[in-house]
């Protein structure tokens, strides 16, 4: 008979200092998205988990069986109504299934509700309820996973992403298929041991292009991975822009029945982790010094400066001014800015019309965290609806949106070519600029609000990368941050934190 698996899932990435909820509105707005039934299905062949679900499903010959799946920007907190809707919908489509043999769920991992710190904790029980003790569960991870208590005791299994910029998603994906797969079929007996990590780490420290303190560490796992016994192991950076109990580094291994090897694989890889933690301390450029540096650069240079404190993809404001405020104290030229979200300056814009000329306030309207407003002049050169389809390693095939998108000259041909949005977003495409009229190859300096996952389209057309310290909630500053329910003692926080693996 066929393996009958039923699908469906919640993925979101909470800033929990971040003020504006997720609401359920926010899953169906711009690159956000709620899809059900057939259109799950349809993802087949983009660069999502759901694109390497979908044809890794019918390679085996399994029958997938779609419910619900939504993914939402990162920013703040789940409401329970965004929650319990996109549950409720799951949990209808898993009961209209029954029976099944295995669930697969797609997840993120650190998602937080505006009343509780746990998202996918209680999805996964909610999906145990009702298919039982003996039909497995397993899903694929964001590398920023929050890994809870409650995940790993409702599940199965996990695999989480290896990469970062996360280019390994469809991998990912069809990796979690196999394991459930293999599980159904009696070929293996998941077993599953996890540690965590007394250690937040800033996304910097994470990044995978290059050898970074975590991804030495998952090497490892990578090399584990071919070991006799081991079905999947997993280290997770975890997301410290979000305050709660569990967030921080963790590690996850999952074994065919032996669980004395998945925990000596979990604390190897935990201690790999926390033996590095000195290392996972950032230190960026201060914005006049990283103009300077691109400004002095030779004919041809691209220099990227990151905007990292203020990255879309980690729920942030989207409207810090700061390096904008420095472009315009530098008298930079041939410097095109991603972006600064200001639906109020994008609509004076747009009544203007295109050819016209502005004065402006824009940005720092959102939370007053990411750098005060800065008053430009300029010329409205673009007006656009603001979607695009994404071509580079990161989601290649999926429609990108910021709502209505603005391109506004300042100081003429060859200035600074400043993007206004109704909405965040996060540059992890050359299309953010080509779609709009920017050819970034041509501009000396490019400014992106992004973390790092701008890095896998952006590294290979940069003469250097700049990472800028900037005010902003996804800063690598982890001290700057009012936490009140982390754990502690914690490392960076706590720099005296004693700590071995097994504890």
């Amino acid at each position: 008979m066929t393996i009958r698996i039923v699908t469906g899932g919640i993925a979101q990435e909470t800033n929990t200092f971040q003020w504006e909820p997720t609401t359920l509105a926010d899953f169906s707005k711009g690159s956000s998205e709620i899809v059900r039934g057939a259109e799950i299905l349809a993802l087949a062949g983009t660069g999502t988990i759901y694109g390497g679900i979908v044809a890794e499903a019918a390679r085996l010959g399994v029958e997938l069986i779609p419910t619900t799946y939504g993914a939402a920007v990162p920013g703040g907190r789940v409401s329970r109504e965004a929650f319990d809707t996109l549950r409720g919908e799951i949990l209808d489509g898993i009961r209209a299934a029954l029976p099944v043999d295995g669930v697969l769920l797609g997840l993120h991992g650190a998602m937080a509700l505006e009343d509780a710190d746990d998202g996918e904790g209680p999805l996964i029980a909610a999906v145990r309820e009702i298919v039982g003790p003996d039909v497995p569960i397993i899903a694929p991870l964001d590398l920023h996973t929050n890994l809870s208590d409650e995940m790993i005791a409702e599940a199965d299994g996990f695999v989480g992403y290896k990469a970062y910029p996360h280019t390994d998603t469809p991998e990912t994906g069809a990796q979690a298929l196999r394991m459930l797969v293999a599980t159904v079929k009696g070929e293996i007996t998941p077993t599953m041991a996890s540690a965590r990590v007394p250690l937040i780490a800033p996304n910097q420290s994470m990044v995978t292009t290059w050898q970074s303190p975590l991804k030495e560490a998952i090497d490892r796992a990578r090399s584990m991975e071919g070991e006799p016994g081991i079905v999947g192991a997993t280290v997770l950076g975890g997301f410290p822009f979000a305050d709660v109990p569990f967030a921080g580094v963790a590690t996850i291994v999952v074994t065919d029945n032996d669980p004395a090897l998945a925990r000596r694989c979990a604390d190897e890889l935990a201690g790999l982790c926390w033996e590095r933690r000195e290392r996972f301390t950032i230190h960026p450029t201060p914005p006049a010094e990283a103009i300077a540096e691109a400004l002095a650069g030779e004919p041809g240079s691209v220099y990227v400066l990151a905007d990292i404190s203020d990255s879309g993809a980690s729920g942030t404001a989207g409207d810090g001014t700061v390096i904008l405020k420095a472009l315009l104290d530098a008298g930079a030229r041939s410097a095109a800015v991603a972006q600064i979200m200001d639906p109020a300056a994008v609509t004076a814009c747009v009544a203007a019309g295109v050819g016209g000329t502005v004065e402006l306030s824009v940005g720092g309207k959102h939370d007053g965290l990411h750098g005060a407003p800065v008053e430009v002049r300029g010329t409205v050169r673009l007006i656009h609806e603001g979607s695009f389809v994404q071509a580079g390693p990161m989601g290649r095939g999926r429609v990108a949106s910021r709502g209505r998108t603005v391109v506004l000259e300042i100081g003429g041909r060859g200035g600074i070519e400043l993007q206004l949005t109704d909405l965040r977003g996060h540059p992890n495409d050359l299309n953010y600029f080509r779609a709009f009229g920017i050819e970034p190859t041509e501009r000396r300096i490019l400014v992106l609000k992004s973390a790092a996952h701008f890095r896998a389209a952006f590294e290979p057309i940069a003469t250097k990368v700049i990472e800028v310290a900037a005010p902003g909630i996804s800063s690598p500053d982890l001290h700057s941050f009012p936490y009140q329910r982390l754990r502690r003692p914690i490392y960076p926080l706590d720099p005296e934190t004693q700590w071995s693996p097994g504890e």
